[in-house]
This record gives C-alpha cells, sequence and structure tokens, in this order.
C-alpha cells in the first residue's frame, strides 16, 4: 500500500539554507513544504555578514536585496591583540550587511511566491527513515511523510540526532557567540561605515566585532566553547558588557548595551559532519557543520548547501521518481567540490591562529606589511578570485603556511561529545 505524502520534499527550517533549497525545488515544479519550529518572521542570533561574492554565486539576489535595509561595506578594521591595527578599504563593497530577521523572512518569501508551502510554528520531534518514504513527527503529535527531506534545522539539529548523523559537536568544534543587535538610537558604532574586527579579545580564542547595519549595530564576542568554559568566569552578559564599556572608553562606540537585545547562541566551527547525507536526508547549513571556521561566517554556505541539496534531488529524478541514495552521494560530492577545500582549510587556519595571539598579531602586522594579502581576501570574499586561485596564490606569498597546515591536518581530532 503506497503512502500518500504531504509533500514531494520536505525542508525543515526557514533559514538560509532551508529556504533556498524550497525555492529551487519549487521552482522545478515540486511540492515543497518548508516547516519552521518558530513563527515567521523570526529572528536568528547572527553578525549578519555575507561576503560579497552571494551575488555572483545567487544572480536572483542582487534584485531581491532591494526589498529589505542593506549596508555594503568597503572599510574594514582588523586589531591584534597586542592593540597592532590594519586598515583597508577595497575598491567595491567587500561584505553586505543584513539583519536576518529581515534576510531570512526575504529568502523565505522568495521560496514561497516560487510555490513552496509553509507550516509554521511546527517544531519537529522525531524523524525516520522507511523503504519508500521519510517520516517527521511534529512536537504536537502531527506526522508528515514526503519522498525526501532536507534537513536545514540548525546547530542542534534534531533530524541530524534521531538519524544518528550526528553524534555530538566536540566542545572544540562549537564557538559560543554573544551578541546583541540594538537600534542605533541606542547603541551606535563611531564609525558606522566600517566592519570591525578585533582578534583575541583579553587573550581568548576567538574574535570581537563590530557590524554596523542601516539602523542597527550588531556587536559581540565570539569564543571557542571550549576556551569559554575552561578559562572564563564571568556570565555571557557580563562579558559582553564589559567589551562594549571598553569601545565606549575608546570612541568606539556610543550610546548603551541594551540586555533586551543580547542574544548568545553556538555556531558549528570544526567543519562539515563526517556524514551530511544518508539516503533521503540531505544535511544543510548549519545542521551539517558548513560554516567557516575561521570567520564563522555561515549565511553563504547555508545558501550554497541548500542550493546544491535542491540540485542533487532534482537531477537524479527521472520520470517522477526519486532516486534517494543517488541524490545523496551526489549532493555529497557537489558540496566537496565546491566548498569542502575551503571550510577544511578554514578550520586549520582557526586551529593555527586562535590558539597563539601573537600569531593572530602576526597576520595582522603581515597585512600593514604586504598589500598583496589584503587585495587577495577582498578578491576571494568579492567573487572575483575563486577559492582555490587565491590559496594557491596566499601559498606562493607565504610559503611556510602549507606545512604548518598540513602538520595541523593530521593532528587527531577530539573525541565527540553529547
Amino acid at each position: 500500500m503506497s503512502v500518500k505524502h504531504d509533500a514531494d520534499v520536505i525542508v525543515a527550517g526557514a533559514g538560509p539554507a532551508g529556504a533556498t533549497a524550497a525555492r529551487r525545488l519549487a521552482r522545478a515544479g515540486l511540492r515543497v513544504l518548508i516547516v519552521e519550529r518558530f513563527a515567521l518572521p523570526r529572528q536568528k542570533p547572527c553578525g549578519g555578514g555575507i561576503s560579497t561574492r552571494v551575488l555572483s554565486r545567487f544572480p536572483f539576489l542582487g534584485s531581491a536585496l532591494e526589498r529589505i535595509a542593506t549596508l555594503p561595506v568597503s572599510n574594514l578594521y582588523l586589531e591584534g591583540p597586542s592593540g597592532d591595527v590594519f586598515r583597508m578599504r577595497s575598491d567595491g563593497p567587500a561584505v553586505i550587511l543584513i539583519r536576518r530577521i529581515e534576510f531570512d523572512h526575504l529568502l523565505v518569501s522568495l521560496a514561497v511566491e516560487a510555490g513552496a508551502q509553509v507550516l509554521a510554528p511546527a517544531a519537529v520531534a522525531q524523524a525516520a527513515q522507511a523503504d519508500d518514504h521519510v517520516r517527521v513527527t511534529l512536537r504536537d503529535g502531527r506526522t508528515l511523510t514526503a519522498p525526501m527531506l532536507v534537513a536545514a534545522d540548525g546547530v542542534n539539529s534534531v533530524i541530524a540526532r534521531r538519524l544518528g548523523l550526528n553524534p555530538g559537536w566536540p566542545k572544540g568544534h562549537l564557538a559560543l557567540d554573544m551578541m546583541e543587535e540594538t537600534p542605533t538610537s541606542s547603541l551606535s558604532a563611531a564609525e558606522p561605515e566600517t566592519l570591525a574586527v578585533f582578534y583575541g579579545y583579553r587573550g581568548a580564542h576567538g574574535y570581537s566585532y563590530i557590524f554596523p547595519k542601516r539602523h542597527h549595530v550588531n556587536v559581540g564576542i565570539g569564543y571557542v566553547l571550549s576556551y569559554f568554559q575552561d578559562q572564563v568566569q564571568e556570565s555571557p552578559y557580563d562579558l559582553h558588557s564589559r567589551f562594549v564599556g571598553d569601545l565606549r572608553a575608546r570612541g568606539m562606540m556610543d550610546g548603551e548595551s541594551r540586555r533586551e537585545h543580547f542574544t548568545p547562541f553556538l555556531i558549528p566551527i570544526g567543519g562539515p559532519l563526517r556524514r551530511t547525507a544518508d539516503r533521503r536526508v540531505l544535511l544543510v547549513g548549519d545542521a551539517g557543520g558548513f560554516v567557516n571556521g575561521f570567520s564563522a561566517e555561515g549565511i553563504y554556505y547555508a545558501m550554497v548547501t541548500g542550493d546544491l541539496a535542491a540540485a542533487a534531488i532534482l537531477d537524479t529524478r527521472h520520470d517522477g521518481v526519486f532516486a534517494p541514495p543517488r541524490a545523496a552521494r551526489a549532493y555529497v560530492r557537489s558540496w566537496r567540490h565546491e566548498i569542502g577545500g575551503e571550510l577544511r582549510d578554514s578550520v586549520l587556519i582557526q586551529r593555527y591562529l586562535f590558539h597563539s595571539p601573537e600569531r593572530m598579531n602576526r597576520v595582522v602586522r603581515g597585512a600593514n606589511l604586504r598589500p598583496e594579502f589584503s587585495r587577495i581576501l577582498v578578491d576571494y570574499a568579492s567573487g572575483r578570485l575563486s577559492y582555490r586561485a587565491a590559496r594557491r596564490t596566499l601559498l606562493w606569498h607565504f610559503p611556510r603556511l602549507g606545512p604548518r597546515l598540513a602538520w595541523l591536518a593530521f593532528r587527531p581530532k577530539p573525541a565527540p561529545v553529547s
């Protein structure tokens, strides 16, 4: 007896990964159901920065972004642990700053315009695979089925846990981001068109930042979770409030921190999971660990993996029949080809730099001494230079970096914890 499915594809999660997958699948004529835990639009804690290469990878975004407030940024301020500063201004915007509540809702709207359906609020409690379908059980007891499932339900993905794809993140593979997004009427950056990053704030393994927006400012601290738990005695908000106070004393911010706008959250920074697909289920975005381990940028990789998951489903479907094992293999091959190398290297760079204030200082000093370094990074961020080309160029200019990264790649990996 055949099961009457609720959709051709269920997409769990309405963030950039899920919405991008849903849009592509719906545009191809599939019945797509987005299942989102929270009522929409919903806020998502995040710095809200996207490298401008997103515009070349997803051309439809160019006109779509006109619907929301954005701030393209060309000015960059980097500060090392010792106080060394590197400033640069790129020829064109390198980063687009957005509010996630607006950006995510925009992407969901585009998916709905393409024909996707949304079920929200609806929290997933269980997931299971059968021979011919995937079954998702919601907390209210409802059950949904479909031939394929795209899991975009975040760093704490219920689906990845229930299906055994994520045994638990090691503490060293997570970052705790302590951030507030406050209207500029209450808190503002002294340089409202400059993205500022402070490496190793007070000697910590991580970085702090000021991301100005059109009408808001995001300010926060991101620490490797293991460092925070082992070395930091303050509460997340007390630490964050002290950071804002330090910035205000230095004349870099005006106004007061607002606790009601403060949200600590976890980011996976240890690279993609060993298994990001299993038969009828494809993990995308944070659920699969697709975040840059050094910069903690996740939006771009979320959209890429959502798009690649949709492409794999469509490319392996013939005469209306899905081919789950082939789709899973195609998805893994495609993300490894497009972003696998840069995500792997980002984790190695994070391990090399974040645990040594002096190494982070050398990066800032080197950027001042070697202007070609900053040009390479900007060309990469803007999409003018592929990652492979940027990597070759960097290793040419900094030949000692290659052996160090190779050594880090073969170090024993920490065991996962629940």
